[in-house]
């Protein structure tokens, strides 16, 4: 709202405007049933079918910890790359987030399970797919 009074040309606007719902209006849900792994895409705003998958194809859970932005990032993309990183790992941890936990199957497969900042729901969250699913935790 506040871009459609700003002292900028219209044609920015045109582009501005959309970008932003993009980008703020684009974000994963994941919902975990008896049997599957439900994932459902919100992209700009608008809901896209869920895609479903059977957790008794899976072997195994892994649970990844990727680094937030560190001081190399800071070197190529310079500080408001670093500060940019940061943020958005902060107040949009599904955009990005430091803890992942994955559905793997074999060597090729793997899903996304639930990714975020927070470890305190990460351990609940953890808690519940291997409840849910019967698969023990590797941490990697």
């Amino acid at each position: 709202m506040v871009l459609l009074f700003a002292p900028i040309r219209w044609w920015d606007k045109l582009i501005l405007i959309p970008l932003f719902g993009v980008v703020l209006g684009t974000y994963r849900r994941f919902r975990i049933s008896p049997g599957a792994l439900k994932q459902r895409w919100t992209i700009a705003f608008f809901d896209r079918p869920p895609l479903n998958f059977k957790l008794k194809r899976y072997t195994r859970i892994e649970v990844k910890y990727v680094a937030q932005t560190s001081a190399g990032e800071a070197m190529m993309f310079g500080l408001l790359g670093f500060l940019f990183g940061w943020i958005l790992d902060a107040f949009f941890p599904w955009l990005g987030g430091t803890y992942q936990i994955w559905f793997v199957r074999g060597t090729d497969e793997q899903v996304l399970a639930w990714q975020g900042s927070s470890q305190v729901h990460y351990e609940n969250n953890l808690e519940t797919l291997k409840a849910s699913s019967g698969l023990e935790a590797i941490v990697r």
